[in-house]
């Protein structure tokens, strides 16, 4: 019995040597395995972007971030690619200021970033449209794909608007017209709209935004939002009358946009105050009435009421005209009145010249004139003048004949 317990024992030992070394093989070849391939976590290479679903327009240009997540337990280098594109798209991998094809990465989320340029053609049908990017660890299997979805609607013209609040208004030849003025951009984008105008030659229209204190040829609009503009219109002077159109343009890379100003001339209206030799000066004498003839003239091409005469003159000097309340009742288009204006110096005045102006006004147009008026005192102040002196002359001689001995 003893030696059958013993035999066992044997063979007990015989089996846990035979598990010791079998452990320590399989221990050391481990640490082989080990020695030879470095210890990785789980996971790979993984792309991601914030926005890989979008709505794009025809002409855009994109640049989409993209980041890259290595999870494989130490840092490595990775190839870029671009696996497919839509037809006609043209995009690439951007580095910094460089397009590349290779890319460090470090370990971690986020651990490497490129970006995504993509040029959308000018003319695409509605539809969707994707396009693939590929990062390809070097030395590795990790790998990964990701894949953008771009959704183009159909387009629909003249999304914007430009619109005015009163596109209608009339005056005279000389006015300068004032139009309120809404320029809208409805896209997802911000737009620079070009101004201009097809005013006929002579005529001045300009731009200025609501709140600004200059005329602008060009104007950025946010997407979805509205600028508002003051649009000026000033016609040539003497323009004739009629009825007029300006249409006024703003013009973007998407869109033209068109707003119809019409503008109503009734007439033109001019004045015009001269003499008949068109000398503007004349004689008078002090205390005297001197009359001077006055041409007044209807230069426009509507009739004028109620036209009337006014003076500046010096102190002391009245002025008077051949008219009830110094007033033209109606100078037709085209006509001249003759006036009488009667300019009488005051009787103090000294001999000189003196400045009168006349003005000669209605409630469309006016006009004035200055005169030089030369003054010349009276005759018979002159003869007494020289009464005086002989008179003082000949006291003084007697004086002298008289004591001049003593």
């Amino acid at each position: 019995m003893v030696q059958a317990v013993k035999r066992w024992d044997i063979r007990k030992d015989r089996k846990l040597s035979l598990i010791r070394t079998g452990i320590a093989a399989a221990a050391a070849a481990c640490l082989m395995l080990a020695w030879e391939f470095p210890a990785r976590a789980d996971g790979g290479l993984s792309l991601h972007t914030g926005y890989p679903g979008m709505s794009v327009e025809p002409g855009d240009n994109l640049s989409l971030t993209v980041a890259l997540d290595n999870e494989t337990g130490a840092p490595l280098e990775a190839d870029l690619s671009v696996v497919s594109m839509p037809e006609g798209w043209d995009g690439y991998l951007q580095g910094g200021s460089y397009e590349v094809n290779r890319i460090y990465v470090k370990e971690g989320e986020d651990a490497a970033t490129v970006t995504f340029r993509l040029s959308v053609p000018g003319e695409l049908e509605e539809g969707v449209y994707t396009a693939k990017i590929r990062a390809k660890a070097v030395g590795m299997a990790a790998s990964d794909d990701l894949e953008f979805q771009f959704s183009v609607a159909s387009q629909e013209a003249g999304k914007g608007s430009f619109t005015s609040e009163y596109p209608q208004q009339e005056g005279a030849s000389g006015t300068s017209f004032s139009f309120s003025t809404t320029l809208i951009n409805n896209s997802l984008k911000p737009q620079t709209y070009n101004l201009s105008s097809n005013a006929p030659t002579g005529w001045t229209v300009s731009f200025m935004p609501s709140g600004g204190s200059t005329n602008v040829a060009a104007i950025d609009v946010e997407a979805g939002s509205s600028q508002a503009m003051t649009v000026s219109v000033k016609p040539p002077q003497y323009v004739e009358a009629g009825e007029y159109q300006i249409s006024c343009s703003a013009v973007s890379a998407a869109e033209t946009l068109s707003a119809e100003l019409g503008v109503t001339i009734t007439g033109t209206y001019g004045l015009e105050l001269t003499t008949p030799d068109g000398m503007l000066s004349f004689d008078a004498n002090a205390g005297k009435a001197t009359d001077v003839t006055l041409y007044i003239t209807n230069t426009g091409n509507v009739d004028l009421e109620n036209v009337s005469l006014n003076s500046s003159a010096p102190s002391g000097w009245t002025v008077s005209y051949n008219l009830d309340d110094n007033i033209i009742a109606s100078l037709p288009a085209g006509s001249t009145s003759e006036v009488i204006a009667s300019v009488r110096p005051g009787n103090d005045a000294i001999t000189g010249d003196y400045v009168t102006s006349f003005t000669v006004r209605s409630s469309e147009s006016s006009d004035s004139a200055e005169f030089r008026v030369s003054v010349k005192t009276s005759t018979a102040w002159g003869i007494v003048a020289v009464v005086i002196i002989v008179c003082v002359a000949l006291g003084l001689e007697y004086v002298f004949r008289k004591f001049g001995r003593r």
